[in-house]
């Protein structure tokens, strides 16, 4: 069963819950990556940002003027003070032009969810410019999305936080057994009788929980520092310091920054646009130097699939598990009344989160997951509230299809075969093995109980307050 790329999926048994992330079985180590430019930030010259135009037909677009960049930005440790961060964060980035006027068109930045999964889903499965479809030579290309995102919009995929997708702290070459979810580094010399297809090597990210974020307001915090950079280097992208641009399709109101984030994006998108927010007025009001940092202005946030409050939505899952709008009773009536108990009873789920939010804005109000008994019983919050959906996965249903069992076939995974090419790795720039999610920023999250800390509500009255539709 592969690790979902859409929602922090309602809490199953934590064996399945932390499912492997997949590997493409036909991969092979990156060549060594080569860029077309690599500059240090111009806001903070200890930033560095390596980007290349990937080589033609990487990405089909409907036209072959517009212009994509993929590469990396390195934040070194402490970039993120007062947070922890004793590592180094290299985030990948890919990035496509509007089909029409890019000169005048918004920004859109795309965030997958997880925690852990890779924009790369986003931007081949879902919104980006191309697809993948298979050759007749039995390989993989790509080609136009009809309805991509690009119609309209400037799109930038960041794949984070560090250790998703492309990004990494530090990369090694190391060996990944698929059937024990565990990636060895250096790589194993011995693989017993497992197949090969069981077996691969390359190169990866640490695995590490240490070394990524383990809060969403820590990755907030990372990826504005990312959007920093990312914008000062191409400011012709950035709506904010246009002059004098004009255009029949966007006007000025229309032509600015959205953040649409999916599934656990349910918390990254309300924490990531306040902070953003914040951040500007910060700027405005001179804590922060107004000449080394950018204002990221904001005009919308979407949520798509999102899974914004436990507190509200947990109780959910067990009614519409029983009785919804496909006449599947994927639990029986027992089970979904004793769920709900399970949910709502004193001294049950509930109950738990509740003292979880209370202890965090106690002791950990700005998020940064640094107090140990307040992260302890925020985990075990969590793992509590599984019990809620617990009958439901234990009858084997998809969490994201209630039609489908699993392991289900949806979504492809063509573009994982396709990304892991050496070929395409050189044209990207790319300097790990792509995987779709990551189990071990996962395992991050988890041990802060991330997933029920709540706020999101409260950050979303605020961006509305502020303008932000």
């Amino acid at each position: 069963m592969r690790l979902s790329h859409h929602l922090f999926r309602p809490p199953a048994p934590i064996a399945g819950w932390l499912a492997a992330f997949v590997f493409s079985a036909s991969a092979q180590y990156p060549p060594p990556a080569t860029y077309q430019n690599i500059l240090n930030s111009p806001l903070d010259p200890n930033i560095t940002i390596a980007y290349k135009h990937p080589d033609a037909g990487t990405c089909e677009t409907a036209f072959s003027t517009q212009k994509q960049y993929t590469g990396y930005i390195g934040l070194p440790p402490y970039t993120l003070e007062p947070i922890q961060q004793n590592y180094s964060i290299n985030t990948f980035f890919w990035f496509v032009e509007a089909r029409q006027v890019p000169e005048a068109a918004p920004l859109t930045i795309w965030l997958n969810g997880g925690p852990g999964s890779s924009s790369m889903v986003g931007m081949f499965n879902e919104v980006g410019p191309c697809e993948v479809l298979q050759t007749n030579d039995g390989g993989y290309g790509t080609q136009l999305r009809m309805w991509g995102w690009d119609r309209s919009s400037n799109l930038l995929f960041i794949d984070q936080p560090n250790e998703v997708g492309f990004s990494y702290d530090v990369a090694a070459n190391g060996s990944f057994d698929l059937l024990r979810d565990q990636i060895f580094e250096p790589s194993a010399e011995e693989k017993g009788d497992l197949p090969d297809y069981l077996y691969r090597e390359g190169t990866f990210s640490s695995t590490s929980p240490n070394t990524t974020a383990n809060t969403t307001d820590i990755a907030a915090a990372a990826t504005w520092h990312f959007l920093q950079t990312w914008l000062a280097a191409f400011p012709q992208y950035n709506p904010a310091r246009r002059v004098n641009v004009t255009s029949n399709l966007f006007t000025a109101d229309e032509a600015g920054v959205n953040l649409f984030a999916e599934s656990y994006g349910g918390k990254y998108g309300p924490v990531f646009a306040r902070y953003f927010d914040q951040q500007n007025d910060l700027r405005a009001n001179g804590t922060l130097p107004a000449n080394s940092t950018l204002a990221i202005k904001l005009d919308s946030v979407g949520i798509i699939n999102g899974m914004i409050d436990d507190a509200i939505q947990y109780g959910t899952y067990p009614d519409f598990a029983y009785n919804n709008t496909y006449d599947i009773q994927a639990i029986t009536q027992t089970d979904q009344l004793n769920s709900l108990g399970m949910f709502d009873n004193p001294g049950q789920c509930l109950d738990r989160i509740k003292n979880c939010r209370i202890a965090m804005n106690a002791t950990d109000p700005e998020g940064y997951g640094d107090v140990a008994a307040t992260n302890q019983l925020c985990e075990d919050a969590q793992l509590w509230c599984q019990n809620v959906t617990a009958p439901y996965y234990a009858n084997g249903y998809d969490p994201y299809d209630i039609r489908q069992h699993l392991p289900s076939p949806d979504p492809p995974a063509a573009y994982q075969e396709y990304l892991n090419n050496a070929s395409v790795l050189a044209a990207i720039g790319a300097k790990i093995n792509y995987t779709e999610s990551s189990p071990y920023v996962q395992r991050a999250f988890i041990s802060t109980g991330d997933t029920i800390r709540g706020g999101q509500v409260d950050d979303l009255a605020y961006l509305l307050n502020q303008g932000i539709r």
